[in-house]
């Protein structure tokens, strides 16, 4: 982890990537000002955090005044927010509604990289999230005590150019794949709800493919699993990741439910 930040801003949606920066950022000495989308996510930034707030994802003005009231320059944005908040109904302050203003799409990129715009145009400088995670975006090998069968491998080959292909269109990141058919796609729903939803039609156990897009900007979204993705599989199924790419949250724990599964984990 990049240690030469002595305060860091955390915009924090849900998941458990940005509790397990607060934690080790906390360890090296790092401040931390945390601002969660909700209050659940507040309350577990708060041991880790210097300051911490819950200000609604609409409410941009207040979440930059926050910042600049604690002299935060450098911010990381990390966690998720649903897509389907796009869809709620939501308040939206004046600042946040800038934001918007000139954006035509519901893309994620296209959302998320205007916002960013209008954060260094407010003063504020919004890091990499590789560059203070990159402990946790294992190389090219496999992680678990088994392997991909030859069969299984050759599931990840087939699969793995479609999944590219749909993560570069904005559809979703992940790809479930029996036999060389396309069993199930992830879009609205998320990683895990796609992952259960395509182990429910593949009947038993698929491979699972996890991809980054081609130009990802790890400023705003980093592609990743954790415990909860493995607990989704079914029994002896493959989790292909791509090398260094995707990111694996409490690698430990993934690997010993993957390994008590018989489930492969793989970076491709």
């Amino acid at each position: 982890m990049d240690t030469t930040h002595d305060k860091i801003g955390l915009i924090a949606g849900a998941g458990e990537i940005p509790v397990y920066f607060a934690r080790k950022a906390s360890q090296l000495g790092i401040k931390i000002i945390s601002v969660g989308f909700t209050e659940e996510i507040q309350n577990a930034l708060t041991p880790f955090s210097q300051m911490s707030y819950s200000i609604g994802v609409g409410q941009a003005g207040k979440i930059l005044e926050t910042f600049k009231k604690n002299d935060v320059k450098d911010l990381l944005i990390l966690g998720k927010v649903e897509k389907s908040v796009i869809f709620k109904l939501q308040k939206f302050d004046l600042k946040a509604l800038k934001f918007l203003k000139n954006i035509v799409t519901h893309e994620d990129k296209v959302l998320l990289s205007g916002m960013i715009d209008e954060l260094a145009k407010e003063g504020f400088r919004v890091l990499s999230q590789k560059e203070f995670l990159s402990d946790i975006f294992p190389p090219k090998g496999n992680l678990t005590r088994r392997a991909p069968s030859k069969e299984e491998l050759a599931d990840i080959e087939f699969g793995l150019p479609i999944a590219r292909k749909l993560a570069d269109m904005e559809i979703g990141q992940t790809l479930i794949v029996k036999n060389k058919t396309v069993v199930a796609v992830e879009a609205l729903e998320g990683t895990d709800r796609a992952i259960q939803r395509g182990c429910e039609l593949a009947q038993g156990k698929c491979v699972v493919i996890k991809v980054s897009r081609t130009n990802q900007d790890y400023r705003y979204d980093s592609p990743g699993i954790g415990p909860q993705t493995i607990r989704m599989l079914s029994e002896g199924s493959v989790l292909a990741l791509e090398a260094e790419r995707v990111m694996v949250v409490e690698q430990e724990k993934v690997l010993e439910l993957a390994d008590a599964a018989k489930i492969a984990v793989t970076c491709y």
